[in-house]
């Protein structure tokens, strides 16, 4: 099966934006550039596929375009509908740190037939490497670009609310750093 390319990537990201008004209503898609930079640095630290996880990077919210609020779905089902079976995945991996439907911002998917999908595709999908660099970039980039973890983590906050699993989100946001901070042999900053 041949994997996306960024480029492909990149080109089905701003699929169906007509103009620069567009644009400028979409500020996530900076978020998604910056994390498919984010995700190409870690992966070549790592000696991975850098072209794929900038790919990822920048699908990773793709959703987005379709339905803000239930973006992790919408853009899975849109990248399947492209013919991206194994790419959509990311769409939904991204908001789940090691696919664990507990470890996420905002407490959750609020639909119940969202969450029980979700959470049965995650049980079957253990997380690799290019869930987590993707997991991990979409914690420290915003739309304005790189930041720290705190900094994004509070954002998301101030604009989600806090849950009954935030502080277990937070704990396993800093144990996925340190996990890819032990496999590049650097602070995760220093590529930044």
């Amino acid at each position: 099966m041949k994997k996306i390319t960024s480029i492909e990537a990149y080109d089905l990201l701003l699929k169906d934006i007509k103009d620069e008004q567009d644009l400028s209503k979409l500020k996530w898609l900076n978020h998604c550039i910056y994390t498919a930079d984010g995700a190409e640095r870690i992966a070549k630290k790592l000696n991975l596929d850098s072209d794929y996880a900038k790919a990822l990077g920048f699908i990773h919210d793709i959703g987005r375009k379709i339905d803000q609020m239930n973006h992790t779905i919408a853009g899975y089902n849109y990248m399947k509908e492209q013919g991206y079976e194994e790419e959509a995945r990311i769409c939904l991996t991204h908001s789940f740190i090691d696919n664990d439907i507990l470890i996420t911002a905002g407490g959750g998917p609020e639909i119940k037939e969202t969450y029980k999908f979700i959470k049965e595709y995650l049980s079957d999908k253990p997380a690799n490497i290019y869930d987590n660099i993707v997991q991990m970039c979409d914690l420290f980039c915003s739309e304005n670009g790189f930041t720290t973890i705190e900094k994004r983590l509070l954002d998301i906050t101030k604009r989600k609310g806090v849950y009954p699993n935030s502080k277990l989100h937070l704990e396993k946001t800093y144990e996925l750093k340190e996990r890819l901070e032990k496999m590049m042999e650097c602070n995760l900053y220093d590529l930044f």
